[in-house]
């Protein structure tokens, strides 16, 4: 078997399901902006970072990628770098703290785990990567909902694998 037998078929061209924000608490807003991300990143849907970051937002990847402006430099930058890659984005422990009951603003650490595989053309898996750290958000509420105005990755521990994917 080869791993593109197992990867998914499906493609997501749209946000998961859509909740109307008011049915759901701040927290609860907070948490599925976050998770939205793995979505975006893995199925390298364009659109969703729209649902994820703010216009202007600010994101430290770290590197060749600590450096990025605005919603379509973060889109473009991220999903050129996993371009070639099966992926896999899991999110754990997520501690948010929404600044007041009347707050527009948050702050959220949220641990993560990414497995990065290179795949050939035939099928074939080639070098991996897994990658363990966090993600230091600050978020604002938007009429269009809670989104990240600014991201800081932090790698917790060595990486395992081939670190020359790219």
């Amino acid at each position: 078997m080869r791993l593109r037998d197992f990867l998914p078929t499906m493609t997501l061209l749209a946000p998961p399901a859509i909740v109307h924000h008011s049915a759901l608490t701040p927290w609860e807003q907070i948490h599925r902006t976050l998770h939205t991300y793995p979505l975006a990143i893995d199925f390298k849907n364009g659109p969703l970072f729209g649902a994820i970051f703010t216009a202007d937002a600010t994101a430290n990847y770290t590197g060749p990628l600590s450096s990025l402006t605005g919603v379509d430099a973060i889109r473009e930058v991220l999903l050129a770098s996993v371009a070639n890659l099966a992926t896999q984005h899991q999110l754990g422990t997520t501690l948010i703290d929404i600044v007041s009951k009347s707050s527009v603003v948050a702050n959220s650490t949220t641990y993560f785990t990414v497995n990065l595989v290179k795949v050939a053309p035939s099928g074939a898996v080639g070098a991996f990567t897994v990658l363990f750290g966090n993600y230091q958000d600050a978020l604002v509420l938007t009429c269009e909902g809670w989104r990240i105005k600014r991201r800081q990755l932090n790698f917790m521990t060595p990486n395992l694998g081939n670190l020359t994917l790219g």
